[in-house]
């Protein structure tokens, strides 16, 4: 199941965002926890003052649930399901603000 964390929004998420979201929760539900976003679409202040976040086109997700010798497989896993338009990042990595940070990044394909 998809969870929003109270005061994140994904309102103002892109669709493909929304897809991406949507294509990671079975990852979780693997291991018997929800995708809880943590950020979306909300406008507070965010590390990079460029984010993607405020574009509506990046999700922070909960770590923390998922077992510590699982964190590294579930990460590769989804950054091998949303392939290379999608930039996936596990941030702040031992740290009370661990998350998992999703941004849409289509690359460029000459026609």
């Amino acid at each position: 199941m998809i969870k929003i964390k109270p005061g994140a929004s994904i309102d103002g998420c892109g669709a493909e965002i929304l897809k991406a979201l949507i294509a990671v929760a079975p990852f979780y539900a693997r291991h018997d926890v929800d995708a809880v976003v943590t950020s979306g679409s909300e406008l507070y202040k965010h590390t990079a003052w460029r984010s993607a976040h405020y574009r509506g086109d990046a999700i922070d997700l909960r770590i923390k649930t998922i077992a510590k010798h699982l964190r590294a497989k579930l990460v590769a896993a989804i950054k091998r399901k949303l392939g290379p338009n999608f930039v996936v990042l596990w941030e702040n990595k031992g740290t009370p603000k661990e998350h998992i940070h999703i941004h849409w990044s289509p690359v460029f394909q000459e026609r």
